[in-house]
């Protein structure tokens, strides 16, 4: 009774050692949960860096106004002059150039799909062009005898004014609001922004005043004078970007965006002038230019791409 007894036992251990190695076999050969997928949580303050090319086009309309020929003759002949009302044109460029800043700002995420946010960022800009346009007039000049007795002399003075300038934006800066949709996991942020621009524009050059008679065979005195002006416009800008997670770099982010901008526009002055020429053998003129007015206009179309480091930290889980 004893050994059948023993027999048993032993057989009950072997059988529930046997199902526990089962047991331990089967769940070893189990494959592991998966880790839940990350939540990317845009709410917080960022700041970064970017870097880019701008396109600007500057149009400038040139006023040349108050141009007299004035003269005292020689004895027989009378005073003349001619009064011109001015002559105008206008002058477009399309300075590039490349472009470097930074950007600081703040997003709020609304829901899952929806993120707005404030960022400002300034720019420093190597964007500059050079022309030389020129604009031209004529008039004709009479020399009557003196006591109005023939038929005088007939001329026509033909004159042209030539401008030598510069057109630039040194540096701008913008403050705009951005908002958009979060595509796939949410991860990749593709926003439209708007808000004010500002920066430095500045207009520079020389405009110089020509000026014949008789055909040419007569050459007047040139006269030449400067204009200079620059200011800190503000103005507007519009816009539309990408921006997305970096694999690998929690916390950062990349960006590529693209803008129009509005500076306004720029005026500038010059002083006028005049000068003493000579008709051989009938009498000497004086030339008076009277000032030149410049209006220019500056636009800017800005590709840049950047990175940003937010600090709320991201992902969370």
């Amino acid at each position: 009774m004893r050994n059948k007894f023993i027999s048993s036992l032993t057989g009950a251990v072997f059988s529930l050692a046997a199902s526990e190695l089962a047991l331990a076999a089967d769940i070893g050969v189990k494959a592991p949960l998966p880790a839940p997928a990350p939540v990317y949580n845009w709410t917080g303050f960022y700041v970064g860096g970017n870097a880019g090319v701008s396109l600007g086009t500057f149009k400038t309309d040139f006023n040349a106004s108050g141009t007299l020929v004035s003269g005292l003759s020689i004895p027989g002949l009378n005073p003349f002059a001619s009064n011109f009302a001015g002559s105008g044109g206008d002058d477009t460029v399309y300075p590039g150039g490349f472009i470097g800043g930074g950007q600081i700002g703040y997003n709020w995420q609304l829901s899952p799909l929806w993120v707005v946010g404030v960022e400002g960022d300034f720019q420093g800009a190597d964007e500059k062009e050079h022309s030389n346009p020129s604009v031209g007039f004529r008039a004709p000049v009479i020399f009557i005898p003196s006591g109005g007795v023939g038929t005088g002399t007939l001329t026509t003075v033909n004159g042209t004014t030539a401008f030598d300038y510069s057109a630039k934006i040194e540096w701008f800066g913008t403050a705009r609001v951005r908002a958009g949709y979060l595509f796939g996991d949410g991860a990749v942020f593709t926003y439209v922004t708007g808000g004010l621009a500002y920066g430095k524009v500045d207009v520079a050059g020389t405009s110089t005043l020509t000026q014949s008679l008789f055909g040419g065979e007569v050459v007047g005195p040139s006269i030449t004078q400067a204009f200079n002006h620059s200011n800190v416009n503000t103005g507007w800008v519009v816009g539309s970007g990408t921006e997305g997670k970096l694999a690998n770099f929690p916390g950062w982010t990349y960006r590529i965006e693209g803008l129009y901008m509005d500076l306004g526009h720029l005026d500038t002055n010059g002083s006028g002038g005049s000068a003493v020429g000579l008709i051989p053998g009938l009498a000497f003129f004086t030339t008076t230019a009277g000032p030149v007015h410049t209006h220019t206009h500056f636009t800017d179309t800005i590709l840049r791409a950047g990175v940003s480091y937010q600090f709320s930290g991201w992902p969370f889980h």
